[in-house]
């Protein structure tokens, strides 16, 4: 691969070109984070307050199709369950959308193109040493010949 690239000399000019689009990419990505981190949280907040209030609304469908409002002290057995879930959710997600701009963390972010890079290197490394290490083995001798 080495040999291939060496002749046909490709060229990667367009780096430098595409760095500032790169950098504006990922500043626009970093504020959408921000900003579902917020909604997240908003989210969480309003399931929150709506298992909390006084009165629990629903909407409850009757056997003809109907849908009627419900009110009651305390939200069904159901969804008790299922708010605390929801919240859960909400707040994992908003933490781990935090983690990537805080650098903390498995959600840390790498651009696909510096890891294609890396490894683009180390292959071409190892191929050059793989060709040179050819080059100057000696053939080895058998006792039967």
């Amino acid at each position: 691969m080495s040999k291939i690239a060496r002749d046909e000399g490709p060229q990667f000019e367009g780096g430098a070109r595409g760095a500032p689009a790169t950098a504006a990419r990922q500043l626009n990505l970093a504020e959408q984070r921000r900003q579902l981190v917020g909604r997240l949280y908003a989210r969480g907040s309003a399931n929150l307050d709506r298992i909390e209030a006084p009165e629990y609304v629903r909407a409850e469908l009757l056997p003809n199709g109907r849908a009627v409002r419900m009110i009651s002290d305390e939200p069904p057995a159901q969804d008790e369950r299922h708010h605390p879930q929801a919240i859960s959710s909400y707040l994992t997600s908003a933490a781990r959308l935090a983690e990537i701009d805080a650098g903390t963390g498995t959600g840390e972010i790498r651009g696909m193109s510096t890891d294609l890079a890396k490894g683009l290197q180390a292959a071409l490394v190892d191929a050059d040493q793989a060709d040179e290490e050819a080059g100057r083995a000696t053939p080895a001798v058998s006792a039967n010949t």
